[in-house]
């Protein structure tokens, strides 16, 4: 009874002493609203708790459904809590407040550092420069989007880069507000983004989505505590936020990179880069990047390129085509944004990503906007892959497949194929070379032919360091041998010299063909006289009896070779794949 009391009586001084007073608390604003006699509960099931005012930031906990918070102000739609000892943010959206009082607004100086800092029309180097404010200049900040302010500019909106302009108080600006709702029945939740990525579960009409960024036409997604990604086609968002697009940075890690007219080495090269050199990447395609290249498409290797960052490349899944006769390209997403030229009925478009109802594309080798109300979007269908109809690949989840016209033509196509979530996916296309006289009907030792069939993969090798295979490798040395007599014991064997009378032939190992390569498991049995040493290695003019491709197709293939996935080599003539 006595604590009971002694309680009454507390809530009443707080009552008649803090509450009148509140209005001009001023400089103890947080330390006399936390005396206030109101309460903040949630109201979610599950809360997240953010490191800042917006869901852009990350998560740093959550709190559940009737858990009393300790608020501390309010920034845009956002409360900003005591969490466990540490400062975090929570959508008002899901709180609930008792009592009368309104939580302070969080104040913050922003003040310009540099000594001309461009003012632009959206949130990227990319917009146009609408004007500049100079150092020392006070900004007034409406929200944050990624890394750039959004400000109040001679009336109008513009954006600047938050790294030249200091933040002096406690306040983080609010994330551009916007509600993302689900108008599909159901709407596939992706693990990428595109729709050759796997399923990993759904969303229904009506759900509201938290949305993280934008890449191309897909939303990437809070899911479950998991990363996702939906169609943008299927949600609605209300609002003024643009989610910021998801960063990432290409570089360049070889000394010359080829550029090419396709997605595969038997395409033209149509020109170079190197090392340290900076790509404009728009989608990935098998193992290829499609990029912008001094204005025009190019694709190159991504074997031989970094990625820094978060963001997938979308994957090429939609043709965009223009259906009015003429339609004006612009600099912004807007008809008030200058027309920086046009493109025609039936133009195909380069689409990087949507904003509202504009969609920014390649234009010429800058970028621009054009309506989406005068562009078709049609889902590409994917044509069916060869693997698609073989019947003998067991549980082999990648396939090596090597094809010429006939059995007597030295030139092969090299293609390897990769299951991913019960699907086959191509991904990559080379040039390559067989034995001199082609496929052989019937292996024979030195007939200079390669032989038919389906095998696994064995020991990958090389002369150097393993270049990054999950394949067991083993060093060449001067006197590593593969023997090839027939009378010996060891056929088909790698060994080591001196042959002190083991062997009386042997194929020497350290050869620049075999600076890299892996061995094709034929004649297991080691039967005599049936050939042995069959490899893939590197070779641009034919071989005695191997499969071989340049050095740089041999290493791509050996970092994709793994050896938990099954993996085989099939080499035919394209008559004869009907056999497997």
């Amino acid at each position: 009874m006595k604590k009971l009391m002694v309680g009454m009586a507390l809530t009443a001084t707080l009552a008649t002493a803090v509450t009148p007073g509140f209005g001009s608390i001023g400089g103890n604003q947080e330390k006399a609203y936390a005396a206030a006699t109101v309460t903040y509960k949630v109201t979610a099931s599950k809360l997240n708790v953010r490191s800042g005012a917006g869901t852009t930031y990350g998560i740093i906990g959550s709190v559940v459904k009737g858990q009393t918070l300790s608020v501390m102000s309010k920034s845009g739609s956002w409360y900003k809590i005591n969490y466990n000892g540490r400062t975090g943010y929570v959508s008002s959206d899901y709180v609930q407040a008792s009592g009368t009082a309104t939580p302070p607004a969080e104040s913050t100086t922003y003040t310009v550092t540099a000594s001309t800092l461009n003012v632009r029309s959206g949130a990227g180097t990319n917009y146009a420069s609408i004007g500049s404010v100079k150092k020392g200049q006070k900004l007034s900040v409406v929200s944050k989007s990624g890394s750039w302010y959004k400000i109040n500019y001679n009336g109008r909106t513009g954006y600047v880069s938050s790294d030249y302009v200091q933040a002096s108080g406690t306040a983080t600006p609010p994330a551009e507000s916007t509600t993302y709702t689900v108008t599909a029945s159901t709407l596939n939740v992706r693990s990428g983004a595109g729709t050759n990525y796997a399923s990993i579960g759904s969303v229904t009409k009506g759900q509201k989505l938290s949305v993280v960024s934008k890449s191309g036409s897909w939303y990437k997604i809070n899911y479950n505590g998991r990363t996702g990604y939906v169609s943008s086609d299927y949600v609605q968002a209300s609002g003024t936020a643009t989610p910021p697009a998801e960063s990432t940075t290409y570089t360049v890690t070889a000394s010359t990179l080829n550029v090419r007219s396709g997605a595969g080495t038997n395409y033209a090269s149509i020109g170079s880069v190197t090392k340290g050199q900076k790509l404009s990447v728009v989608s990935k395609s098998g193992s290829w990047y499609k990029i912008n290249y001094n204005g025009r498409t190019g694709y190159v290797s991504s074997d031989y390129v970094q990625a820094s960052g978060t963001a997938t490349p979308p994957a090429k899944s939609t043709m965009y085509t223009v259906t009015a006769s003429t339609l004006n390209v612009r600099s912004g997403a807007g008809t008030n944004y200058a027309s920086i030229g046009s493109v025609t009925k039936g133009q195909k478009l380069s689409v990087v990503s949507k904003s509202g109802s504009w969609y920014k594309i390649n234009y010429n080798g800058r970028t621009g906007y054009v309506s989406s109300d005068y562009v078709q979007a049609s889902a590409t269908t994917s044509p069916k892959l060869v693997v698609d109809s073989f019947k003998t690949l067991g549980n082999a989840q990648q396939v090596i497949l090597v094809t010429a016209d006939n059995y007597d033509t030295k030139s092969a196509k090299i293609q390897t194929f990769e299951k991913v979530d019960g699907k086959w996916k191509q991904v990559l296309t080379a040039n390559g070379v067989l034995g001199q006289k082609g496929f052989a009907l019937s292996k024979k030792e030195g007939d200079m032919e390669s032989p038919t069939g389906k095998y696994t993969i064995g020991t990958a090798f090389g002369r150097y360091a393993n270049p990054g295979t999950k394949l067991p490798y083993r060093k060449i040395t001067a006197n590593d041998v593969w023997v090839d007599d027939s009378k010996s014991s060891l056929y088909n064997t790698w060994q080591q010299k001196p042959a002190n009378g083991r062997w009386t032939s042997a194929e020497n190992m350290d050869i620049p063909a075999y600076d890299y390569g892996f061995v094709i498991n034929y004649n297991e049995s080691r039967t005599p006289g049936k050939g042995s040493a069959i490899f893939f290695h590197v070779g641009t003019n034919y071989t005695a009896g191997c499969t071989a491709t340049s050095k740089e197709q041999v290493v791509s293939i050996l970092k994709w070779l793994n050896p938990e996935k099954n993996p085989v080599i099939i080499q035919s003539p394209v008559s004869e794949l009907d056999k497997y």
